[in-house]
């Protein structure tokens, strides 16, 4: 029993230690605004920094023909100052202010070159993108709730020629470290009663 105890106990400091670390979430757009599921078409990690919250957007939709690009993401959260912006050239930077798309509330929206011209730098299907918003209260857990992101150019999905594409919220990572850490007592504990 005080194996047992013992265990427990220390499933729960790690548990502990393991959500006082940076918050890390993944969110996965596989949702049209119709309501059809299509395969994830891109993610975006979104992590705690010194200050405020990182955002890594990552696209993977080649399958909607090789014409598609992503024109804006669109999400909320509290008001911030933007910084570190790389990765896929940015039409502007990250805007906050009150705004509605298909029907949602948005805070953010960030916006990517959309013209064809000879040289613009469309944000492409395997391209990546990196920002950060930083501000009092601002954490990775306080951009919340849906995020839709509007691509064009799509040749290769049904009679669309532009979609829309939400995520739903996302667990923080650090729940899955304590549901691992339990589940691992739980075994602990039946190892033992099959021992006696």
């Amino acid at each position: 029993m005080k194996a047992m105890l013992y265990a427990a106990v220390s499933a729960l400091a790690l548990t502990a230690a393991g959500t006082s670390q940076a918050a890390s979430y993944t969110y996965s757009f596989t949702q049209l605004v119709g309501g059809e599921q299509v395969q994830p078409l891109a993610t975006l990690t979104v992590e705690d920094v010194a200050g405020g919250a990182r955002f890594t957007l990552q696209g993977d939709f080649a399958s909607l023909g090789n014409a598609s690009f992503l024109s804006r993401i669109e999400f909320n959260g509290p008001q911030g100052s933007v910084g570190a912006v790389s990765g896929n050239a940015v039409k502007k930077a990250p805007v906050y202010g009150a705004h509605v798309n298909a029907s949602y509330d948005f805070d953010w929206e960030i916006a990517f070159p959309t013209s064809n011209k000879p040289g613009s730098d469309r944000f492409l299907s395997t391209d990546q993108a990196v920002w950060t918003i930083t501000g009092s209260g601002v954490t990775a857990a306080s951009f919340d709730g849906t995020m839709m992101l509007h691509l064009q150019g799509v040749t290769e999905l049904g009679d669309y020629s532009s979609i829309k594409v939400t995520a739903a919220v996302p667990e923080p990572e650090t729940y899955a470290l304590m549901l691992a850490g339990l589940a691992g007592v739980g075994l602990a504990a039946r190892r033992r009663q099959r021992v006696r």
